[in-house]
């Protein structure tokens, strides 16, 4: 092939790839902004935006502050006011889930973005509702104005309800979370293969059964030279004791394989269930803070 034909070629295969970038760029545009009800990231925290994946350069110090107000804020049962709505407002309570095109659960509010599942389904309409984000998967009260017609409500103000304000069952929660902590080293399966095992993330089944994701502290020194994933996983029950404390029982252990956790004793008892709540440790507040 000639310099000519090979320079030909080489502009063919430019604007071919050009269009065919072009291409992508409407498909997910588009699909963003009907998913989202408007331009995808318009009028948007940074929080809104990276929990939808749609903006690599967010402050993670700014999410993470956002968060945190916002998990305070819930707890609280503050309301957050979502818009302005005429007519008389009525009450909705129960989970709050997003609507998503592979569940078969949610077909009858295809047409919609959220809705409530509690004693009553209804859908959630109305404008700004990308800040129910927030709310995804916890209990919630909403109150709006009611289409009995359409079965929808008019989003006007929401506030978490029930256990996400339960102040003595959060208490609970970071009791049994601090005290695993403090005992991981001897409830861990395994010794640590450098330093000692630290509590991560603990996910709540219920207020009895959870999750719990450890590593080995090694990872926390900048001069270590450890290239391995030195993550754990353990499934633990908990029964209070009478004098204090708790008697811990391991029901299954995960170690970190190629790609995630690979179960190495026991079993999974609650793989799959659909509602649970994970708190991460930060070392800086010294504190559990809820991260879904």
């Amino acid at each position: 092939m000639n310099n000519k034909s090979k320079l030909i070629w080489a502009s063919v295969v430019a604007v071919a790839l050009i269009f065919a970038g072009f291409l992508w760029y409407s498909t997910y545009r588009a699909k963003n902004k009907t998913l989202l009800g408007g331009e995808s990231g318009a009028g948007k925290s940074s929080f809104e935006n990276a929990i939808n994946g749609e903006d690599a350069a967010v402050d993670e110090e700014e999410i993470d502050a956002e968060m945190e107000n916002f998990n305070a804020q819930c707890e609280a049962g503050e309301w957050l006011k979502i818009a302005d709505q005429s007519g008389n407002l009525t009450s909705v309570s129960g989970k709050l889930r997003r609507v998503y095109p592979d569940d078969e659960s949610a077909r009858e509010f295809s047409g919609y973005s959220y809705f409530i599942e509690g004693p009553q389904r209804i859908a959630l309409a109305g404008s700004s509702l990308t800040k129910l984000d927030y709310f995804e998967d916890r209990e919630v009260e909403v109150q709006g104005v009611e289409n009995t017609e359409k079965k929808e409500l008019a989003v006007a103000q929401v506030r978490c309800a029930g256990a996400e304000t339960n102040k003595n069952l959060l208490d609970a929660r970071r009791k049994l979370m601090d005290y695993i902590a403090a005992n991981i080293n001897s409830l861990a399966p395994k010794k640590a293969k450098y330093q000692k095992w630290a509590a991560d993330i603990i996910e709540f089944v219920d207020e009895s059964r959870v999750y719990v994701e450890y590593y080995d502290a090694v990872e926390d020194d900048e001069n270590s030279d450890i290239d391995e994933d030195t993550a754990r996983k353990i499934l633990v029950e908990a029964a209070t004791k009478p004098g204090g404390g708790y008697d811990l029982k391991v029901l299954a252990y995960w170690e970190m394989g190629e790609d995630d956790y690979a179960l190495k004793e026991g079993s999974d008892k609650y793989e799959g269930v659909a509602d649970t709540n994970s708190y991460q440790f930060d070392p800086e507040k010294n504190s559990w803070e809820r991260i879904d």
